[in-house]
């Protein structure tokens, strides 16, 4: 081999996986929520499944719990749960990034959007998984944000006259389920309905009118029910513990809320749902009716607020349906055993959910 055949060689080989690891796993680390680069693969190594969550962090109790990997046992036992910006940090790695080959479920929460989340979520189709379910992801455009679409979105509209904007990269998917209902999408909501607390919290006998949870960014003005004498408490979605958000939910009649999970959680507990001053398309996609009403006229609207009975059982069905779709593939691609016993309609143990 001559000196310039030996050169063109060694350069074309490309960086080393050392060198990609040293020099990402310092970028990554800077994060204090997201994990280096040398973390992220020795948990992924032997793992068949992997699920991509919106975040690792507590600040959004709906977010966190919506993932798949903490509320599907079956997942939750053969996967591990990283969030999209560690997953979009592996993309440095190449054809050494540990997501080559194996069944990537990218779920729940609001990801259908221009903006971080779809290059995110973009970056894990190049990392060439052996499959990618979308397990309840929704649409989150918000209000007030104006971007011209690009090549590549199409549109799409609702029965309720929403204009929404669905990008071509959900083709990309080999199972695709999204919670917008008449979406001309397969319909899944959040996973989050295969919790087991739900089951016992919705059979409670509601102590008080209504509750009110607001996003931690975004505050629900109390006004008028604190000077009418009404007793009602008031709590945020900036906690770890979904078990106590449930119980305090499951207390009222009537959930008035600007988070989307908080108004989803109600419909499931069989409460009425008041969403106050939506901001976002995710609002607008759910299967069940919900009061809408703005900072002024919440109250009014706690009274014309109509539980859906069938909420969780329809929402575990088209879960269940789902579970079962995505496990065939990864058995069919042999990263589960076929022999295996699984159940896809069992949701994360209690003793599991207080634990993470």
């Amino acid at each position: 081999m001559t000196r310039v055949s030996k050169e063109f060689e060694e350069a074309s080989r490309g960086p080393s996986f050392e060198g990609i690891v040293a020099s990402s796993s310092l970028a990554v680390g800077t994060t204090s929520s997201m994990r280096s680069i040398p973390e992220l693969m020795e948990l992924l190594e032997d793992s068949p499944v992997v699920a991509v969550c919106e975040s690792n962090t507590m600040r959004n109790v709906g977010d966190h719990w919506s993932a798949v990997g903490r509320t599907v046992q079956w997942v939750e036992r053969f996967g591990r749960t990283i969030s999209l910006y560690e997953a979009a940090s592996l993309e440095d790695l190449g054809k050494y990034s540990p997501l080559q080959g194996k069944l990537v479920i990218i779920g729940g929460s609001g990801l259908v959007g221009p903006g971080k989340f779809e290059t995110c979520v973009e970056s894990i189709f190049n990392q060439r998984p052996a499959s990618v379910a979308l397990w309840g992801i929704g649409h989150n455009f918000q209000q007030g944000v104006h971007l011209d679409p690009t090549t590549g979105w199409r549109r799409r509209v609702l029965k309720d006259g929403v204009t929404r904007l669905w990008p071509e990269w959900l083709a990309k998917a080999d199972l695709v389920g999204v919670r917008d209902w008449d979406a001309g999408l397969p319909w899944v909501p959040c996973a989050s309905c295969m919790l087991p607390a739900f089951d016992a919290l919705r059979e409670r006998e509601p102590e008080h009118e209504f509750v009110v949870l607001n996003h931690y960014e975004r505050g629900v003005d109390t006004t008028q029910p604190l000077a009418a004498g009404f007793e009602f408490e008031h709590i945020t979605n900036n906690t770890e513990d979904i078990v106590e958000t449930l119980t305090r939910l499951a207390s009222a009649k009537v959930v008035v809320s600007n988070s989307y999970h908080a108004l989803y959680w109600a419909l499931l507990l069989g409460r009425g749902a008041v969403a106050v001053a939506p901001n976002s398309t995710r609002f607008h996609g759910f299967r069940w009716p919900i009061s809408y009403a703005s900072q002024a006229d919440w109250l009014v609207a706690v009274e014309h607020a109509q539980p859906a009975p069938e909420a969780l059982e329809q929402a575990r069905e088209a879960n269940v349906e789902f579970s079962q779709r995505v496990l065939q593939s990864a058995r069919g691609l042999g990263l589960i055993d076929p022999k295996e016993a699984i159940d896809p309609a069992v949701g994360a143990r209690l003793d599991t959910l207080t634990a993470l």
